[in-house]
């Protein structure tokens, strides 16, 4: 059995695996892991013959954020989770067997509500808990707010005491038959926190106000020819970070292009087909930050909801964005 290590440092959660002497590396699913980029599958890097090391962006386990206290629609969009990226497994002709099944092992950005697994592309006799454990484990590991209906529980624990085998199809479409209107739904842009409450945008990231008056405490203002220079203000800035190898990519033009021309675009998506030559622009406008889809054959996603060809919507800290299948995710900083 793997050993497994994990680490958190800037933002982001490190996860060190060393194999045991009897598992060694499977090089074909390494590929396919490589070339699909599956979303909520942690890219594995090669450290030597018995190490693999693995990078999510900022969260915390899946077991600590059940327990918080969550409503049935945080609880039905892991469970929706779970069968989409279970079928993409299944898919890529990739062992189930070989996902780290363990909700101390899976991770959840608060912000996104995006889980990520930990898929080892190994040839192992070793196998860890089963799918059907695991969904038990996120039922039964979930505490939930005292004003639920806890028949959608019940009802989901016979549902899988009822499957003689495994089927993410199965899975998926009990889903959308029980809760049609959380299923393919877009998670909207206010943040809400354990107590229910929505928080705006303005109370997550830090903002110029207009109308402050820069003559108090430490801000200066020189007038020159008509220019007002404000010495201590701050610029809103905005990045993304690529889901398959976590590259930081900066917003640092009013209209940022990404595509897979070279020429073309300020960030070149490579190794990857799907992506459109000019996919998508973020535009900067004032202290808002817009995506447009520039006709892209693939399509543009926010939040999982495809966006029209050549619309253009705001997009929000913390976001994510997909384009074709290449996932990104989206931050706002002062």
């Amino acid at each position: 059995m793997s050993k497994i290590r994990i680490l958190y440092k800037d933002n982001q959660i490190f996860v060190k695996s060393k194999l045991d002497r009897r598992e060694t590396i499977d090089e074909r699913e390494l590929q396919v892991l490589s070339q699909m980029q599956i979303y909520g599958v942690m890219f594995p890097e090669v450290q030597g013959r018995k190490k693999l090391s693995y990078r999510s962006p900022a969260g915390i386990t899946l077991h600590e954020y059940l327990a918080k206290g969550i409503r049935k629609k945080d609880f039905t969009n892991i469970l929706f989770q779970i069968a989409e990226i279970t079928k993409k497994i299944e898919c890529c002709a990739l062992n189930l067997k070989n996902m780290i099944l363990n909700v101390q092992y899976t991770f959840i950005n608060e912000k996104t509500k995006q889980i990520y697994f930990i898929y080892q592309p190994i040839k192992s006799q070793n196998f860890c808990t089963s799918i059907f454990d695991y969904l038990n484990d996120v039922v039964f590991g979930t505490v939930f707010q005292a004003q639920e209906d806890m028949k959608f529980i019940n009802d989901f624990i016979d549902f899988i005491k009822g499957m003689n085998s495994y089927s993410a199809k199965k899975l998926e479409n009990y889903l959308r038959n029980v809760c049609p209107e959380l299923y393919g739904q877009q998670r909207g842009h206010s943040r809400e926190t354990g107590d229910g409450e929505e928080t705006t945008l303005l109370e997550e990231t830090t903002s110029l106000e207009k109308d402050t008056e820069f003559l108090e405490e430490g801000g200066t203002m020189l007038l020159e020819e008509g220019t007002t220079l404000l010495e201590n203000a701050q610029t809103v800035r905005a990045h993304l970070v690529r889901s398959s190898n976590y590259d930081r990519v900066d917003i640092n033009k009013p209209v940022f292009r990404i595509g897979k021309e070279k020429s073309y675009v300020d960030y070149f998506v490579a190794n990857n087909n799907a992506v459109s030559r000019i996919h998508a622009d973020i535009v900067k406008r004032g202290e808002s930050f817009y995506i447009k889809d520039n006709n892209s054959t693939n399509h543009t996603f926010v939040n999982g909801k495809m966006i029209d060809k050549n619309e253009e919507i705001e997009i929000f800290d913390g976001d994510a964005i997909m384009l074709a299948n290449e996932g990104f995710e989206f931050h706002i900083c002062g």
